[in-house]
């Protein structure tokens, strides 16, 4: 049986060796696909998986965001082809 020691180290060091997205670059980028009233309603949370997570605050706003999810996705793999699917989720926006 492993050491506990051993698996937390080497399930560190699997997740140390993936290239985090660059956060700022996926800012800047969602700052020039969107209006200025569509980042109002809208907060990035992260990507996972290559998912980009995106919280809105109204069903309103969730619809009008998948409409341009297409788009979207299109832009965002331009700069960031690792980026494969955006998903839109109701909350609180930060």
């Amino acid at each position: 049986m492993d050491n506990i020691k051993d698996v937390v180290n080497q399930v560190i060091e699997k997740i140390s060796i993936k290239q985090p997205f660059d956060q700022g670059k996926i800012d800047r980028i969602w700052r020039n696909v969107l209006n200025e009233q569509e980042l109002q309603h809208t907060s990035l949370e992260g990507v996972n998986d290559g998912m980009l997570s995106v919280k809105v605050d109204s069903p309103a706003w969730l619809y009008q965001m998948k409409i341009k999810k297409n788009r979207i996705l299109e832009r965002l793999k331009e700069e960031l082809p690792d980026i494969k699917s955006v998903v839109f989720r109701i909350g609180k926006i930060k």
